[in-house]
């Protein structure tokens, strides 16, 4: 009996550490291919030397059609800054870095290693992302859509969840000459 819960035990053990062990970049961060997003593109609509901060998060009730946001400022409890980085080639990357690290920039922290990898589709003011991540041991894409309002970018997916980023101008040399490793 004791012998058949410790075998049991073991093997719960091993199947509840089996998680996602495909390609990864050197920071540890899912590199498997995923389909892309539409090749037609208008750059002119993101800058590609810029960042977009995750500066609010919003809910929309469907039943009482009101707004509930979430600023995220310095004084939340929240640990990290998310930023998009939109490169030219239709890849986006997703950068969430610490918020202490978040008062002096610098080039290392945007390595595309670093980042979650993405696809995003402009046509017009619409955008369409697709980033991969890791969730519940397994590669989760996220498919989200928006829009974009000259500096913000508003993304939100079907449940009424959303995010507001803001451009952030940073140094050129910061973001300049980075190529993305998916």
């Amino acid at each position: 009996m004791v012998k058949k819960i410790i075998i049991h035990s073991f093997i719960a053990i091993i199947l509840t550490g089996c998680c996602y062990n495909g390609k990864v970049s050197d920071y540890g961060l899912p590199r498997r291919e995923i389909k892309k997003l539409d090749r037609t593109i208008l750059y002119g609509a993101i800058d590609t030397l810029a960042l977009y901060k995750l500066t609010n998060s919003f809910h929309f009730n469907s039943l009482s059609k009101e707004y509930t946001f979430l600023e995220k400022d310095i004084y939340n409890s929240y640990p990290n800054a998310s930023y998009l980085k939109f490169y030219p080639n239709g890849k986006l990357g997703l950068f969430i870095i610490p918020k202490t690290d978040t008062l002096k920039l610098e080039r290392s922290f945007f390595d595309p290693q670093r980042a979650k990898m993405g696809y995003y589709y402009i046509n017009g003011n619409s955008i369409k992302t697709r980033i991969s991540a890791i969730g519940d041991c397994s590669l989760y894409l996220s498919n989200k859509k928006g829009t974009i309002e000259n500096d913000k970018i508003l993304i939100n997916d079907n449940s009424g969840h959303g995010n507001i980023y803001i451009k952030k101008e940073v140094p050129k040399v910061i973001l300049e000459n980075w190529k993305p490793d998916w």
